[in-house]
This record gives structure tokens, C-alpha cells and sequence, in this order.
């Protein structure tokens, strides 16, 4: 990663040039249009998702030689993003993230958003531990539309192809509506221990 920048307050998010290289940018971009399948979210509606290494899954997958080339990369990229969220984000409502589950690569068709929510998951039938962290990188640009907004300020993360946007669980937040094109996207949900 490059180009750390800690953006805070009002709302709390990091952001980081270069997440992965375009070659794995590009396999996922493949692999969810090879094996993606309907979002199971109401309010992310004209998407598909394909699951990779989410021990939470319904569908369990067998790893191939295509997920297998890009795992090396999601790993370190996991594991850095959650080192970077433990360092900077000591004002959230989290105490320490300790893992996470998977990742999640989307393609989301003109049309396609997802509505304000939160990613904090600590219901009855939620995942323990709970979310309290997400990581997202922007895998194209060649779209239009699909912006990043961050709550309370209705802030417009400005996003560029390979960067990493990183925010805690507690922040509500929307993709806005794709206008033109296909927005592709790499999501990575951390859980941890709340204070």
C-alpha cells in the first residue's frame, strides 16, 4: 500500500493507494463475472457477488488454480488492512479487530447501489464475533456513477482503481446508483471485541 492518509474526524476513514496489483484486480473482476451470483441483500439490488475463503458462506467453494493465484495477495492485503484499522482507529467503539471473513468481490450493473446501512453485525443469527470494521477496494474505473458516501456528513469518498477505503463497523454509508457501466468492488467485513 501507498499513500497512507488517516482522514478524521467526522466520520473516521482511511484510505490507501495501490492495494492490490492490477493482475489480481483483474482475475477478480473475472471470477465474479465467470461465477457471481444475484446479491442475497435486499437493498443491493443489480449486483453479483462472488465469495472467496468465507468460512461463513452458505456454499463452500474448493479452491481452484484461478482463486489460488490471487490468494497470496488477499491475504497480505487482509492482514495489512486490519494492522492499519488496530493502529488508527483508536477512538473507535471497538477495542481490537482479530480476524475476518473472506472476501467478497461484487459487480454492481447500471442500477445497481446499495442503500444506506451499517456493516456492524452483532444480532442474534450475526457472525461472532461481531463485524466491526470493512475495507473495500475499487477494482475498475471505467464506470459512472456508484459513489462512495459516508453518513451524518453525506461525505463523497472521491475513490481512484486500486485504492483501499477503510472505515469501522459503526459508520452508515451507501453506494450510490451506477449511472454507466459495471462497478467492480473487493469487500473484506473485520471482526474483533467492542469496548
Amino acid at each position: 500500500m501507498e499513500n497512507l492518509v488517516n482522514h478524521n474526524p467526522e466520520p473516521h476513514y482511511i484510505t490507501a493507494d495501490n492495494a492490490i496489483p492490477e493482475d489480481v484486480a483483474a482475475t477478480l473482476c473475472e471470477l465474479v463475472d465467470e461465477r457471481g451470483v444475484k446479491s442475497a441483500w435486499h437493498s443491493n439490488p443489480d449486483c453479483i457477488e462472488y465469495q472467496i475463503a468465507n468460512p461463513f458462506s452458505k456454499v463452500q467453494r474448493k479452491n481452484d488454480e484461478k482463486i489460488i493465484s490471487v490468494l497470496p495477495d488477499l491475504f497480505a492485503l487482509g492482514e495489512s488492512c486490519m494492522r492499519q484499522l488496530n493502529q488508527e482507529f483508536t477512538d473507535s467503539a471497538y477495542e481490537d479487530l482479530t480476524g475476518y471473513h473472506g472476501f467478497w468481490v461484487l459487480k454492481y450493473f447500471v442500477g445497481g447501489g446499495f442503500d444506506w446501512h451499517c456493516d456492524f453485525d452483532s444480532g442474534p443469527n450475526g457472525i461472532r464475533p461481531p463485524i466491526c470494521a470493512t475495507a473495500c477496494v475499487l477494482l475498475n474505473d471505467n464506470f459512472e456513477g456508484g459513489e462512495t458516501i459516508l453518513h451524518n456528513y453525506d461525505r463523497i469518498i472521491e475513490r481512484k482503481k486500486l485504492q483501499v477505503l477503510m472505515w469501522d463497523g459503526f459508520t452508515q454509508h451507501k453506494v450510490a446508483p451506477v449511472t454507466e457501466g459495471a462497478r467492480y468492488a473487493l469487500v473484506m467485513h473485520y471482526t474483533g471485541t467492542i469496548k
